[in-house]
C-alpha cells in the first residue's frame, strides 16, 4: 500500500478503537454484548484490510475498460498503449499511462475518477537521457501548447549544429520554417535557452552570451542577407554559398 492508503488505514483502525471504547462505556453491565460488537467491529475492519487489494485491482478493472471505451470514441483513428492494464503496486488505481502508438517516446498520464469522467493529470517521455547531439529531438515534445493526445505533432529537421562547452545551438527547420534553438547542457541537466524562428524560405538570427547564430533556409531566393546585431553591427553574408548551414559570429 501507499503512504495515503496507510495514514487511511491507520485512521480507520483509530476509528474503530474509539468505536470499541465508546461500545464497552455503553455496555459495561452488558460485557458479553460488548465484547459481541467488539469482535465484530474488529472482524469487520480486518476482513475489510485483507480484501482491499481485490477492490482495488476490480476497480482498476473496471476503470480501463472506461478508459478504453473514451479513447476508442474519442480517437477513433488513432491507436494507442495502455498501462497498466491490471493494477500494479506502485500505481494508483484509475490512472494510466497513454501513448500513441506513432510517438511512443511521448506520452500523458490519465485518471479516471469514480464518476467515469477522464481527465489528464500529467505528460511522460520515454526517452533517455539526451546526448547532446540529440537535444534537438526535445523540442517535439514541449513546442507550442503543452504535450496532450489533441496535440498536433510538428514536422522537425536537424539541418545542422554547433557546440562550445555546455552551450548547444541547432539549425532546424520546424513546419518547414527556419529556426534556430540554443540549448545549456550538462549531465546534471539540460534546458531551453531559446528558440527562434523566422519565415518560411527566409532566414533567421538569434543573439546569446556575445554570440550571434544564422541559419539561412535551403530556399531562400536571394543572394545576399544581411544582419543587424542588437550591439549596432551588420553582417552580409553571402546566401548561394553558406545557406542551409549553422553561421555562429562572435
Amino acid at each position: 500500500m501507499n503512504p495515503a492508503e496507510n495514514i487511511y488505514f491507520f485512521l480507520l483502525g483509530f476509528g474503530v478503537l474509539f468505536a470499541i471504547i465508546v461500545i464497552c462505556f455503553i455496555f459495561q453491565k452488558r460485557k458479553k454484548m460488548a465484547i459481541v460488537i467488539s469482535i465484530a467491529f474488529v472482524i469487520g475492519f480486518a476482513g475489510y484490510y485483507c480484501y482491499y487489494p481485490t477492490i482495488k485491482m476490480n476497480t482498476h478493472a473496471e476503470r480501463f475498460q472506461q478508459i478504453q471505451a473514451y479513447l476508442e470514441e474519442t480517437y477513433p483513428d488513432k491507436q494507442f498503449a495502455i498501462s497498466p492494464q491490471h493494477y500494479e503496486p506502485g500505481y494508483i488505481v484509475g490512472e494510466f499511462e497513454i501513448n500513441d502508438m506513432k510517438t511512443p517516446s511521448m506520452g500523458v498520464t490519465l485518471r479516471v475518477n469514480k464518476d467515469g469522467n477522464v481527465s489528464q493529470i500529467a505528460t511522460l517521455s520515454n526517452t533517455e537521457y539526451p546526448t547532446q547531439q540529440e537535444l534537438w529531438r526535445e523540442i517535439e515534445f514541449y513546442y507550442g501548447e503543452t504535450y496532450s493526445l489533441d496535440k498536433e505533432m510538428v514536422e522537425l529537421t536537424n539541418k545542422d549544429y554547433w557546440i562550445d562547452g555546455e552551450l548547444t545551438a541547432f539549425a532546424l527547420t520546424i513546419n518547414d520554417v527556419p529556426s534556430i534553438a540554443i540549448f545549456n547542457y550538462s549531465t546534471a541537466g539540460y534546458s531551453l535557452l531559446e528558440l527562434k524562428e523566422g519565415e518560411r524560405g527566409k532566414f533567421v538570427a538569434a543573439e546569446l552570451d556575445g554570440y550571434l547564430f544564422i541559419y539561412i533556409d535551403d530556399n531562400y531566393e536571394g543572394e545576399l542577407v544581411t544582419i543587424h546585431t542588437g550591439a549596432g553591427n551588420q553582417y552580409t553574408l553571402n546566401a548561394l554559398e553558406q545557406k542551409g548551414k549553422l553561421i555562429v559570429k562572435k
